[in-house]
């Protein structure tokens, strides 16, 4: 009996804390608000969970504010054809995406225009070759 525990129950309860530790999107972010900034990209964060992308914007005050821009995991941004180098440290680009219930200066990546003019599209299934 034992022994059935640790092979079935032990696994069973782990993937219960998996399942539990990742969240939905519209939790963090309002699914029906959304806004465009522009920027300088500061970091690049192409890595799981969610690729992020940290842009320097400058406020209508003059001051510059750090956003926490995140997409798609990046298995998925790939099979897009979003590819890890398409943007870089120091591209001037510009972001539109869903915004935070709470104000925060974050967004949830639906598209990014590159300095080229060429728009990426965050979501499964596009088409983001580079021309």
């Amino acid at each position: 009996m034992l022994h059935r525990f640790l092979l079935v129950g032990v696994p069973m309860c782990l993937l219960s804390l998996l399942v539990a530790a990742h969240h939905s999107i519209s939790v963090e972010y309002d699914m029906h608000t959304q806004d465009t900034i522009e920027g300088v990209v500061s970091e690049v964060w192409f890595k799981s969970p969610h690729v992020r992308y940290y842009l320097a914007v400058t406020d209508e005050e003059g001051s510059q504010v750090t956003w926490d821009t995140h997409g798609h995991n990046p298995i998925t941004l790939i099979r897009t054809g979003w590819m890890p180098d398409v943007i870089q440290v120091g591209d001037r680009i510009s972001i539109t995406g869903d915004v935070t219930r709470n104000g925060s200066p974050k967004l949830f990546i639906r598209t990014v225009e590159l300095a080229n003019g060429h728009v990426m599209v965050s979501h499964p299934g596009a088409d983001n070759s580079v021309q």
